[in-house]
């Protein structure tokens, strides 16, 4: 069978779909606003630093033959439906990264004498195409230095060590009161927690932000009663 693509966790294939032939990647579009001032030549323009979602497109055929191509539109319907929210989308061409996507239809299935289906699946996908080596957490060595190739990254970082400590990524500096063993600091939902319990209240951003990993160079020292810093980093490109 040819391509394949892996939603909400299933992969295609045990579904016997096949990918027509490889898809176009599209680049999010970044989100500016335009302001028309009456006798200025040229528009002001205002960039909000976000991106637009892209719509990640499939063309797609199936083997309707053995369950029947009703039960196989219905399988194949329940699949991408049931999820709610967004899901992980992977496929076989780019294995190295996946996108967060969401299917809500329509679903329009050509029935080819009642043993084949074939459609095109639009799946609405956050702008972000995630690395899955930005997954892995990586244990540093206090003055590590992370270079990053892509978009600027909001890191995962887990603190072990005891009493306070000072933790420094890049020109960012975060004061921690009180370790208590492990913190973990996460800088994409902006929040600071020891398992369940939310540490905030431990944490003072110097610099008034969480840390990030922007493009090239970043070094990572920490101090006090820190002994161990653990990064995922969520390296991203467009």
């Amino acid at each position: 069978m040819s391509g394949y693509f892996v939603f909400a966790g299933q992969n295609s294939r045990d579904y016997k779909i096949g990918i027509e032939q490889c898809p176009v990647y599209p680049v999010a579009q970044r989100v500016v606003e335009k302001t028309t001032i009456p006798g200025r030549s040229g528009d002001v323009v205002f960039d909000t630093g976000a991106f637009s979602n892209v719509t990640q497109s499939y063309e797609i055929y199936f083997n309707g033959k053995c369950p029947g191509m009703s039960q196989a539109a219905g399988w194949l319907a329940q699949w991408l439906l049931s999820g709610q929210g967004y899901q992980r989308l992977e496929d076989s061409y780019r294995p190295d990264s996946y996108r967060m996507a969401m299917f809500t239809g329509p679903l329009d299935i050509d029935n080819w004498m009642n043993l084949y289906g074939r459609c095109t699946l639009e799946f609405d996908c956050q702008p972000q195409r995630w690395l899955k080596s930005g997954e892995r957490a990586t244990q540093l060595q206090n003055g590590t230095v992370l270079h990053n190739t892509g978009m600027e990254a909001l890191p995962l970082l887990q603190i072990t060590g005891s009493g306070a400590g000072v933790l420094s990524v890049g020109d960012v500096t975060v004061n921690i009161s009180n370790i208590g063993d492990t913190l973990t600091i996460d800088s994409a939902t902006q929040d600071a927690y020891s398992g369940t319990v939310n540490k905030n209240s431990v944490v003072t951003l110097v610099n008034g932000r969480f840390p990030s990993l922007p493009q090239g160079d970043t070094a990572i020292t920490w101090s006090g009663g820190i002994t161990a810093v653990t990064c995922a980093p969520r390296w991203w490109t467009l």
